[in-house]
């Protein structure tokens, strides 16, 4: 098996290093010295390499830094770039990754799961970085749920007689002979062991063609079906791009909402486009310096004009209302960002990216199913019942007991909770996206092979494109041999994409590797 060199690293131990020394400082001065898990794979000898994992050495004694295309285009990029991925993935790993990265600090003492680019405990709250995890949030686990939810109605439709069929009578039999548990347990080690189970059992279609009323086929909302990972289906000239776009026009509807709920804009009051332009052509909504701001003092004005206490001077709930919301607002953000963070790594657990290995961290989530599939056959439906009827109860009117046993725990074993995280024990070393995303830039540095940035999206054609002329106003160019040349003989062929008659935005140089990497940076 690939990464298990011994039984202790299948079983979900945790990790002790980072919850009992945390004052424990790790300084590194090089790529090299294997600080943390990112760090030692940068610098492996994987069996699948890419273009950007050749050694110098074979790269014909190669010394200075390697371009692998930063100024060509896709076509002339080598692929792949890392071993056992697409181009196509990688970049959709680094364009997400830029997005979500605001700010990253050195962290010199031992990290969770020994990766370091964590989520900083006294992170800083702004309206930016609280976009950007719901963003997140959709593309991650908005997208995932939509999926499943489409997988459980195409069974229930019965459309595809003969899975549907398949899965009828697996679970009449098990219901029969009382084997409900031990099939739903092996089903799940099957899937968590066996990767092409997934598509055999679940096979993946778009998401927008299954209608979610019927589970037949449906016209995606965008009109054509241009991608296969987005609820719309909407076109997109990179992989992942049409699911960013969703995310953020998502993120942007339920600020229009929020806005126009709190000043009380109704749309059937405001004018058109054209009525709503002055005389300098611009619209007075263009002008507005602060759309939040403007929001609270309608909502102020309307809640004055009804008769309420607008002002704070009166209002005596503003204030105590403003702080609480302010306060909660960065707890908010990092329950959000840790539910991303733990999807993302469940996701990279159960379909490992090299060079991360592939069947560690599946076995070690096998570990936690094999007792209970072993222990279903024992159990009786009355044990079970019995069982989750007594939780239900302790949990509800066991408080003063519960209480004092995590006073108990808090007292005699301070750092259980870090212990117990989950990125400690079951999930110790699976990487989330930009962890991931990490190590790819870290293995280009290590090789002196920068990897070459997303690329961008073609530019777009002007939303208002002039008018051509009429024939009957249209000038006429003189002819003969001393016509002089117009400026329509300028411009290039038509049968030439306008990408190849102007330097590629990007740099023009790749940036050399550092030579030191930045000690365990959490974000």
């Amino acid at each position: 098996m690939e990464g298990v060199s011994s039984l202790k690293d299948i079983v979900p131990l945790p990790d002790t290093d980072a919850a009992l020394n945390p004052d424990k400082k790790e300084v590194t001065h090089a790529l090299d010295e294997q600080v943390t898990d990112s760090h030692a794979l940068a610098v492996a000898n994987h069996d699948e390499k890419g273009h950007a994992q050749q050694e110098p050495k074979q790269r014909d004694q190669e010394t200075e830094v390697k371009d692998l295309g930063w100024n060509e285009s896709k076509e002339k990029i080598p692929s792949p770039l890392v071993g056992g991925m697409s181009n196509e993935d990688l970049w959709v790993l680094v364009r997400r990754f830029n997005k979500q990265m605001y700010h990253v600090k050195e962290y010199p003492h031992p990290v969770p799961g020994n990766l370091d680019l964590n989520l900083a405990e006294d992170e800083e709250f702004s309206p930016d970085k609280l976009r950007a995890n719901f963003e997140r949030l959709y593309m991650t686990v908005g997208i995932g749920l939509m999926g499943a939810t489409k997988q459980v109605v195409r069974l229930r439709s019965w459309r595809e007689t003969r899975r549907t069929a398949a899965f009828c009578a697996a679970y009449s039999i098990a219901w029969l002979f009382d084997f409900i548990v031990p099939l739903l347990t092996c089903t799940l080690l099957v899937l968590i062991l066996w990767p092409p189970s997934r598509d055999i059992l679940f096979p993946p279609a778009p998401i927008a063609l299954v209608s979610t009323k019927t589970g037949g086929v449906q016209k995606p909302k965008a009109g054509v079906l241009g991608s296969t990972d987005s609820a719309t289906g909407a076109p997109e000239n990179h992989k992942g791009e049409a699911v960013e776009a969703e995310a953020s026009n998502f993120v942007n509807s339920i600020a229009s909402v929020a806005l126009s709920s709190a000043s009380g804009k109704h749309p059937q009051n405001d004018p058109s486009p054209a009525e709503a332009q002055d005389e300098s052509g611009d619209a007075p909504n263009e002008r507005v310096p602060d759309p939040t701001t403007m929001a609270v003092s309608a909502s102020n004005a309307r809640v004055s004009a009804g008769g309420g206490a607008g002002n704070a001077e009166v209002d005596k709930t503003k204030v105590p209302m403003e702080t609480a919301m302010w306060n909660k607002m960065r707890p908010m953000m990092h329950g959000l960002a840790d539910v991303a963070d733990t999807w993302e790594r469940f996701a990279n657990a159960l379909d490992p990216t090299p060079p991360f290995p592939r069947d560690l961290y599946r076995l070690r989530l096998a570990t936690l199913v094999v007792p209970l599939f072993a222990v279903s056959f024992f159990i009786s439906n009355y044990m079970v019942m019995k069982g989750t009827t007594f939780g239900i109860g302790f949990g509800f009117f066991g408080d003063p007991l519960i209480m004092r046993g995590l006073d108990w725990l808090n007292t005699n074993f301070p750092k259980w909770q870090k212990l117990l995280d989950l990125r400690n024990t079951l999930l110790k070393g699976v990487p989330t996206n930009a962890q991931l995303t990490l190590t790819l830039l870290r293995i280009g540095e290590a090789n002196k092979a920068p990897l070459p940035p997303p690329l961008p999206p073609p530019p777009r054609p002007p939303t208002n494109p002039p008018k051509s002329p009429t024939p009957t106003s249209a000038p006429r160019a003189p002819t003969g041999p001393s016509t002089p040349p117009t400026r329509n003989s300028k411009k290039p062929s038509p049968t030439i994409p306008p990408s190849h008659t102007k330097p590629h935005p990007r740099t023009s140089q790749p940036p050399k590797p550092e030579t030191t990497a930045p000690r365990a940076p959490a974000s």
